[in-house]
């Protein structure tokens, strides 16, 4: 944390929109697993409106929360464009909206809370084949569930 009291994954979403070029999914990802304070939920609809064009980081950031809080008039944040463009993206984001994820989805919610502080280290170590390993890991999938 700086002595603003912003937090790596912050300062890297505050990045500019020229950022989109950098893969910024990838360094949210990072930090998401290596032990980023997350998001505040009421802040997602303005990380939305600022990354819209980048549906993977969004995607990154949403399977960190059990339960997804975007207001109803959410989807009025993204462009046409950019929803006609991601189709597939946001028509499930927006379906789980104030909807119950997944048991596969809770489950690695948990799993990754259980293992909070040491996720990066303790992941690798796990018994587990390679594609629920990915999972855990946050992989991209491009859709929601």
């Amino acid at each position: 944390m700086d002595y603003g009291g912003h937090t790596a994954l912050h300062c890297a979403l505050q990045g500019p929109p020229a950022a989109l070029a950098q893969s910024p999914e990838r360094a949210v990802r990072a930090l998401l697993n290596h032990g980023a304070v997350r998001v505040w939920p009421g802040a997602l609809p303005k990380v939305l409106e600022r990354w819209c064009a980048s549906p993977r980081t969004i995607e990154v950031l949403m399977n960190t929360y059990s339960v997804m809080q975007l207001p109803e008039e959410a989807v009025d944040l993204v462009p046409p464009e950019t929803l006609q463009k991601h189709q597939r993206f946001y028509s499930s984001l927006f379906a789980l909206a104030r909807q119950p994820r997944s048991l596969q989805h809770l489950s690695r919610c948990v799993l990754r809370a259980h293992l909070e502080g040491c996720l990066p280290y303790a992941l690798p170590r796990l018994p587990l084949p390679p594609r629920l390993l990915r999972y855990l890991q946050l992989d991209f999938e491009d859709v929601l569930y």
